[in-house]
């Protein structure tokens, strides 16, 4: 394989493995403070856009 080829296929694999580290280490953090992850509702009727 080329050499330029494997930086980059390396560092994308690297920014997905922080990424994903980075997302765990707030949601520990989180969790530590007592606060919970938003989640995703169902909506309202109020919600909407006309």
């Amino acid at each position: 394989m080329n050499t330029e080829l494997l930086i980059v296929i390396m560092s994308i694999v690297a920014l997905h493995i922080a990424a994903l580290a980075g997302g765990g280490l707030a949601l520990g953090i989180m969790r530590l403070l007592g606060r919970k992850p938003p989640r995703l509702s169902g909506g309202d009727a109020t919600d909407t856009v006309h």
